[in-house]
């Protein structure tokens, strides 16, 4: 029954996310803007290299040593490459991928300042990845955001279905 409410709250979410995007895209503060660009340039760069991002992208604001998780279900022989970014408040954000029992699978890789995990279940499972800075130099705590990406050619039965354009990317423009 709990999954069933996570679901719920996920597609709330999402659908709050497109309806209201066009108008936070006009009011990002500029650290939510860096996490969105880093976002934009990171979903381009794997556009032209043969991936797709699968759900809409997750952008939250986190304090220090605090945990974001996002719950996911995640399909048998799929590779799936997590990405995380967060603004320039934010040193050292580490994500971690878990099965259903809490068995940590997986810890990001950094490249520059952006966070990657990626896993290919042998089967279909329930799966949470976690983002959690290491430090924020601002009180309020850091952005970050989070997308999930596949190959092109993937039939993710789950996946949101991502305009040709997100909103939430005119920002960057």
């Amino acid at each position: 029954m709990k999954l069933k409410h996570l679901v719920i709250s996920g597609i709330a979410v999402i659908l709050g996310t497109a309806i209201a995007g066009n108008a936070i895209s006009q009011e990002f503060t500029a650290d939510q803007r860096t996490v969105v660009c880093r976002l934009k340039t990171e979903v381009d760069q794997r556009s032209s290299n043969g991936q797709k991002l699968v759900f809409v992208p997750l952008l939250a604001r986190v304090r220090k040593q605090v945990s974001s998780p996002f719950r996911a279900t995640l399909h048998a022989d799929t590779e799936y490459v997590f990405v995380a970014t967060c603004d320039g408040n934010c040193k050292d954000l580490n994500l971690t991928l878990t099965d259903a029992n809490g068995q940590e699978i997986a810890a990001s890789q950094k490249t520059g300042e952006i966070a990657t995990i990626s896993f290919t279940p042998s089967s279909q499972g329930e799966y949470q990845v976690t983002a959690k800075p290491g430090e924020c130099t601002n009180a309020e705590g850091c952005n970050f955001g989070m997308g999930i990406f596949v190959p092109a050619s993937a039939n993710v039965p789950n996946a949101s279905k991502i305009p040709a354009e997100l909103v939430q990317f005119r920002a960057c423009q």
